[in-house]
């Protein structure tokens, strides 16, 4: 009798409600029934339901052929348009519309983020505020990952397009300041901008360049939003002798670590020299606690205790 009333009571437990886009339009389906929101035949990607489920945010393509900027539109879930919003480069003099939109997600639920491409090296990240219609966070880089409580995003700083493999150096930002690698001695610093000094964690020996940073894998916080894990690849790089271009050279002595970064800079490293580097492209992340973290690549999966 108890399995019968359980197995009834996981058939009639609430299915949440998603949304889709087909055909570049905005779909509902809830309670097993499908709706169609949008009607405008505009190219349209990404849809996502807002944290309390009744809004929905997408954002517009807007191809060339379209003559318009991309712009973000919230829902509700009878297809009412509530708000919309483009967003606007502020790394720029006078602040203009994103010429196209990589990703949108709600960071709360009255708060949306956009990310907008600018060259191959940087995008910029952008939050607004739902009920004012202002940016409220704007960073520079890539690989944008908010933490577990939406507070803050950590993220590749922005590194100088076409510029020399030893000048790629990938460093690790929360929010605006700086957290790693940091050279030995030094503490997390704030850097804004486009284009900011770096710590200088790349050593020059005559024709060497020593100590170049690749994050390999997607970053993963920590439950309690304290630390950071990723996959940091480090290698040299030889310059070939009476060559006139910066990118004539050879990588040499590459290391990977899987590396946890406490947000005050500390760094915990475990080597991951038994994987390839395709492997390692493939790691994903998962925390059991804030003191365990286990990584998986095409079935392997290793466990580690974290300080």
């Amino acid at each position: 009798m108890r399995m019968a009333l359980f197995l009834v009571g996981l058939l009639t437990w609430p299915v949440p409600p998603r949304v889709e886009i087909r055909d570049s339009e905005v779909w509902l389906v809830r309670d097993g029934r499908e709706s169609q929101l949008t009607h405008d035949g505009k190219s349209k990607l990404q849809a996502e339901l807002s944290p309390t489920q009744n809004r929905i945010a997408y954002y517009e393509e807007c191809t060339e052929a379209e003559h318009c900027a991309p712009t973000v539109i919230v829902l509700d879930l009878e297809g009412h348009r509530i708000t919309s919003f483009q967003p606007r480069y502020q790394t720029v003099p006078t602040p203009e519309p994103c010429a196209s939109i990589l990703s949108i997600a709600w960071v709360g639920d009255n708060v949306i983020s956009a990310v907008c491409h600018g060259n191959p090296s940087m995008s910029e990240y952008i939050e607004v505020d739902l009920s004012t219609g202002q940016t409220i966070r704007d960073l520079v880089g890539y690989n944008f990952t908010v933490s577990a409580n939406g507070k803050e995003v950590a993220h590749v700083g922005a590194i100088r397009h076409f510029s020399p493999p030893y000048d790629k150096s990938e460093y690790l930002q929360i929010d605006h300041t700086t957290v790693y690698p940091l050279p030995k001695g030094m503490s997390p610093f704030e850097q804004k901008g486009m284009l900011p000094e770096r710590a200088e964690v790349v050593h020059k020996k005559g024709l060497i360049y020593e100590g170049i940073h690749e994050f390999m894998s997607r970053m993963y916080w920590s439950p309690d939003a304290q630390r950071i894990a990723l996959v940091d690849c480090v290698h040299d790089w030889q310059t070939a002798p009476n060559s006139q271009l910066e990118g004539d050279g050879k990588e040499f002595n590459h290391r990977c670590s899987l590396v946890v970064v406490s947000k005050n800079g500390e760094a915990a490293p475990f080597p991951l020299n038994d994987l390839s580097t395709e492997d390692l492209r493939k790691v994903s992340m998962s925390w059991a606690s804030a003191h365990e973290l286990s990584i998986e690549t095409d079935g392997l999966t290793k466990t580690f205790a974290v300080p």
